[in-house]
């Protein structure tokens, strides 16, 4: 009982070398044991608060680890304050990959329920126990995932990102899940492996897509996750980065054999979907004719798609910033979410 991953999974023997350490505080022996991992890099300025929105959460059974991965910041100062809570323990990985970073921390987990959240983000009052009871309702899924809130650099509220109803589509057109808000069973991790080393920006949404040929996942209608927008997070300062992986996630789903036909049919619609993405992207960042080659593309493999409706007001969005597209986008996910509620699919 309690074993790492590592040396519980044949998927997992790559990160087979785990050092020991002492058994999880467990407060309440009906209840599982959460592994939370958080990947950081030179993040000490908003790593005590991620720390604490952990640490303070009312669930009983809790693992953190954090996975630094060579800071030279104050995150190895602001890691030592906290060698008197038994529930956390870091380690320095070194290696400059947030993926790896994931893996060593996931490889050394012993909980039945695993997550990561990322050293600028946060969880909200209650996150872990809401996510928690959910997957023990639903024993069928794989994963669970919420609503989540933005912030900016200095914590103030942006937008609200609801969540919008489990499907594989919606996964590769990225409009879900947010990932601080993902919680999974270990054995679904167990089998699907780690985090691509090779994925750099869509590290999460790779995984997701290849978790969904195993089982799917369940939206719970909560707010349990903050996600930070700041200039040096990758949402923001590398965007462009994310434009061949997306592509490259959707393609390999596709030509999974595990992919039913239906599926397969709607390729070129969600294709379509992700260079609009990109174009609404670029318009923003003002990148005018980059951004109409891309919905040009987006148009010939599937004409008119909703996503293209956002690209005017992605348009003024670099001239304005008045938000606008991201709340387009948010009344969009409520507006899915509510004909879901009214017309749940069984």
């Amino acid at each position: 009982m309690h074993l790492p991953l590592a040396h519980a999974a044949p998927a997992w023997a790559a990160y087979a070398r785990v050092e020991s350490a002492p058994l999880p505080l467990l407060r309440d022996p009906h209840l599982p044991l959460v592994s939370v991992i958080t990947p950081s890099y030179n993040q000490g300025r908003y790593l005590r608060t991620t720390i604490e929105s952990v640490l303070t959460q009312d669930y009983p059974n809790l693992e953190y680890l954090v996975v630094d991965d060579g800071s030279d910041d104050e995150s190895h100062a602001i890691l030592r304050s906290y060698a008197h809570e038994p529930r956390l323990r870091w380690l320095v990985a070194g290696q400059r990959s947030q993926s790896n970073a994931i893996n060593m921390g996931w490889a050394r987990s012993r909980g039945q329920l695993l997550a990561w959240l990322n050293s600028d983000d946060t969880y909200l009052p209650g996150a872990i126990s809401t996510q928690v009871h959910a997957l023990l309702r639903n024993p069928g899924v794989a994963a669970v995932y919420a609503d989540a809130q933005y912030i900016n650099a200095a914590g103030a509220p942006l937008t609200r990102i609801y969540a919008r109803p489990y499907s594989p589509l919606a996964l590769l057109r990225l409009e879900i899940p947010a990932q601080p808000t993902v919680f999974l069973r270990r054995e679904i991790v167990a089998q699907v492996g780690p985090l691509s080393l090779t994925r750099r920006y869509s590290m999460d949404s790779d995984y997701w897509a290849r978790i969904a040929h195993l089982a799917p996942l369940l939206h719970v209608p909560a707010l349990v996750a903050t996600y930070r927008l700041h200039a040096t997070s990758k949402t923001v300062a590398h965007t462009s980065g994310f434009y061949q992986e997306w592509l490259d996630v959707a393609e390999a789903f596709f030509a999974d054999p595990r992919t039913p036909s239906e599926l397969q049919r709607e390729r070129p619609a969600v294709l379509a979907d992700i260079y609009a993405a990109m174009a609404n992207l670029e318009a923003q960042n003002g990148q005018s004719a980059q951004a109409l080659r891309y919905l040009a593309y987006a148009w010939s493999l599937a004409r008119l798609r909703p996503r293209m409706l956002k690209f005017p007001l992605s348009l003024v969005e670099h001239h304005i910033p008045l938000g606008l597209a991201a709340h387009f986008s948010a009344a969009w996910g409520w507006v899915h979410r509510r004909q879901h509620h009214h017309n749940p699919v069984l």
